[in-house]
């Protein structure tokens, strides 16, 4: 029996309403952002600005609520993407050494930076795009790692260089013997057996203690942490330039089903913001870094030079790494064609140190613009995770 018109006169306000909310709805897509760090850190602070730069780009039709140290911790952060507790999260990938063999292996290489004396003092800024560009354009074996794990990968930053924060001077190879040195990876215990010292393995919330104790006698960090943990005020001298490399073990990582999800437009869209992602947090990293380093000799820290010997030392020790490294994730990992993959990266690297040490930057906007147009802009946004 057909409705009155009264009736259906009723209903037209119902009908409207609904049809406004599935237009709505089908405008805005909220993704969820779980940080595994705490609010107002620097991983923090380039959240905030991915998110900003995400809703700008869509117009309002993509946005992302933060989780900063809820939702999930970094131990959780790739199960969690994978499950899709999280949209979108910082995967450190050196904690899931089986998820992610060969991103780790590429991030396990960034002593190869230590070779090159250019690009002072933005050593991360390069890694960061090396890292960004063999993955997603020049390794299909890396980005399968992600796919298998149901998220891609999409660069997200490094550490400024590595350097020995100690509680005694060290400036030659003589000095390192029997030093116990805080690690925070194996390319960096390597380094200290080579040079008599042992390797000490601490999460970042002890090494305040250890230093101020004598458990350790230096860590080997980069100098935000000077500042992050307080290590300013337990570190007595700081020798840079050695041992070099830096950290980017970080992906920002994408769910499959939520990037799917996205239009073609829209999944540009968030590469563009990710390019934001990458330089805002590398870009904080340095600037960080140095304000905590000139605080640090402000205050007294001895700031010393390495000797010739100890750097060339240190140089030789890189390359001969390089063949290790390769040898360990074939046989622990069973990754084929290492060493091949190696020397794709190699050049890779030198190109971004070149980059860095001509590059005319001024701000975090314009190492964004660099990383977008010499990587991100180049992913097939109609392929890649599809």
């Amino acid at each position: 029996m057909p409705a009155s018109p009264r009736f259906r006169k009723a209903l037209l306000p119902v009908a409207l309403a609904a049809g406004l909310a599935v237009t709505m709805s089908a405008q805005a897509e909220e993704l969820s952002y779980a940080l595994g760090f705490p609010p107002n850190s620097a991983a923090d602070d380039a959240a905030k600005t991915f998110a900003e730069k995400l809703e700008q780009e869509t117009g309002g039709e993509v946005t992302v609520k933060l989780y900063a140290m809820s939702l999930l911790n970094l131990a959780e952060m790739s199960d969690g993407v994978r499950d899709g507790i999280a949209d979108i999260g910082n995967v450190l990938t050196p904690y899931f050494p089986r998820q992610y063999p060969h991103a780790n292996m590429a991030a396990e290489l960034t002593m190869l930076l230590a070779l090159d004396s250019r690009a002072k003092g933005r050593q991360g800024m390069a890694y960061a795009g090396a890292m960004g560009e063999f993955l997603l354009l020049n390794c299909g074996d890396c980005t399968e790692d992600f796919i298998e794990q149901s998220q891609i990968y999409l660069p997200m930053g490094a550490t400024p260089e590595y350097q020995l924060l100690c509680t005694s001077p060290i400036k030659t190879a003589e000095d390192l013997k029997g030093k116990r040195l805080r690690v925070a990876g194996a390319q960096w215990s390597r380094w200290a057996a080579h040079f008599g010292a042992s390797g000490v393995s601490l999460s970042g919330n002890e090494v305040y203690e250890a230093l101020e104790q004598g458990v350790v006698d230096c860590t080997i960090q980069s100098n935000p942490e000077l500042g992050n943990f307080g290590l300013k005020d337990v570190v007595t001298d700081i020798t840079v330039g050695v041992p070099g490399g830096v950290f980017s073990g970080g992906s920002l990582s994408v769910g499959l089903a939520p990037w799917r999800d996205l239009s073609t437009e829209h999944r540009e869209d968030l590469l563009k913001a990710a390019s934001h992602l990458m330089a805002d947090m590398t870009w904080r990293y340095q600037v960080y870094g140095d304000r905590d380093f000139e605080e640090a000799r402000e205050s007294g820290v001895n700031i010393h030079e390495p000797s010739e010997e100890l750097v060339q030392a240190s140089r030789s020790f890189v390359e001969q790494d390089i063949k290790e490294i390769a040898r360990n994730y074939t046989e622990q990992y069973g990754m084929t064609n290492a060493d091949d993959k190696i020397e794709t990266l190699r050049p890779i690297v030198e190109k971004w140190v070149r980059l860095m040490d001509t590059a005319d930057l001024s701000d975090s906007e314009d190492l964004a613009n660099l990383y977008w147009e010499e990587i991100l802009s180049k992913v097939d946004v109609e392929s890649y995770g599809l």
